[in-house]
């Protein structure tokens, strides 16, 4: 396959063959973009919590190449959105859920800024096997990590928190545990295109330890997890692939360390709080979760329209922010924000597509050619559903990856049992 590509390639137009060794930096600074870099970056130096509409304008750029790649490769759009149904089907709630939103119009905005975010998780797919996949985000993640660190020590007064959690950074957006989380993920990608890609070994190397200090900066202790995670998957992956032996050891001890696990959360919750520097209330979220449990009751199996909760100032948001004495903007929880805005039915098709995503992660355990980090970064997702809304959200790096992993996954499974009826 391999060599088919590079012989059409070496037969391409000299256009198209410019236009095909640019196409990956110019993926990479559209990954970038997608996390809304700049936007909080003015917004912070502005004093505002919002950016300026005119923000709105560097994803002219994204959009005209994303239109580029869509209409160029239209065949192979349509083919990776019937690999999987289950998040077409999510897309498709989202848009209907304009039909009873409490505020339709942000959730017809929003829809259509979702499905751009998840075409360019869909191209990315598509585009790039595993181990073109990762130099490509690798790529993205090194611009943001140095625009974070830039900022952190030429400007701390937009780079770093300075009245909610003084001192922490929040690196090129608006929050020490946005900067924290981003970073989480970047450090396993970079660890991990570190070692497909001996020729940028250093780059990389490096990458990562720029990363791994931007999740120390953001003293988020989420993201210290997750970056513990990703890794330990990474090596327990490469472990599985030594052998039979190796492997059962590594299952057995990883089956150890949940049953430890499972121990302390169950009999001695406030020890693991304490551990992570947290309290009981995980910094206020169970007081959201508390406070929002009866809006959930109330439109159990629609919810309130894909994103509309939190926005009407005098609708049910209102009283969650009465209850909890701050201006909160999201559930803290992928899990309670699908509940918020798609009910039941929302939690249903996601939880059946994580958990098929998931299936295919641990299969990939076992395969050389999925590489070590697509699990890694699987769990690493899963662990952020719990404390974060990253799922399903528009303009979000953990949702964009997710939708190209699981998006991948789907696609070399597909591949496969085609391959065993041929």
């Amino acid at each position: 396959m391999l060599s088919a590509q590079a012989s059409a390639l070496a037969a391409a137009p000299p256009a198209r063959l410019a236009l095909a060794r640019w196409e990956p930096l110019a993926a990479a600074l559209c990954l970038a973009q997608f996390s809304e870099p700049l936007f909080a970056a003015i917004a912070q130096s502005q004093g505002a919590t919002e950016p300026p509409g005119y923000a709105r304008l560097f994803f002219i750029p994204v959009y005209a190449f994303l239109a580029a790649v869509l209409w160029r490769d239209r065949a192979k759009l349509w083919a990776s959105a019937r690999a999987t149904p289950l998040l077409m089907a999510l897309l498709a709630l989202t848009v209907a859920s304009t039909l009873w939103s409490i505020d339709s119009g942000a959730t017809l905005r929003r829809s259509v800024w979702l499905a751009l975010s998840m075409s360019f998780g869909l191209y990315l797919a598509w585009r790039y096997e595993w181990k073109a996949l990762l130099p490509v985000l690798a790529s993205g993640y090194a611009v943001l990590i140095a625009g974070s660190l830039a900022l952190g020590f030429a400007a701390p007064a937009i780079g770093r928190m300075s009245v909610e959690h003084p001192g922490a950074w929040s690196g090129l957006w608006t929050h020490k545990n946005t900067l924290g989380g981003i970073m989480a993920i970047g450090f396993a990608i970079c660890v991990a295109a570190a070692i497909v890609e001996p020729k940028r070994r250093r780059l990389w190397a490096l990458c990562a330890l720029g990363a791994f200090a931007l999740v120390l900066f953001s003293t988020s202790k989420t993201a210290l997890l997750a970056s513990a995670l990703g890794v330990g998957v990474m090596a327990l992956c490469a472990l599985i692939r030594r052998g039979p032996i190796a492997a059962t050891l590594s299952i057995a001890a990883v089956l150890v360390a949940l049953i430890l696990g499972a121990s302390i959360v169950l009999l001695a919750p406030d020890l693991l709080v304490a551990a992570l520097g947290r309290d009981v209330t995980l910094t206020g979220r169970t007081d959201i979760w508390q406070a929002s449990a009866r809006f959930v009751a109330a439109r159990p199996w629609l919810g309130y329209g894909y994103y509309a909760f939190w926005i009407p100032e005098n609708g049910p948001a209102y009283w969650v922010r009465q209850a909890v004495q701050w201006q909160v903007a999201s559930a803290h929880s992928s899990w309670l924000e699908l509940a918020l805005g798609l009910g039941r039915i929302g939690i249903a098709v996601f939880a059946l597509q994580l958990l098929a995503a998931l299936k295919r992660g641990a299969g990939a355990l076992i395969r050389a050619n999925a590489g070590l980090w697509a699990p890694a970064f699987l769990a690493a997702f899963a662990l952020y559903t719990l404390s974060e809304s990253h799922a399903l959200q528009a303009n979000n790096l953990f949702w964009i990856i997710y939708v190209a992993v699981a998006v991948r996954l789907a696609l070399d499974a597909r591949q496969r049992k085609h391959e065993r009826t041929a």
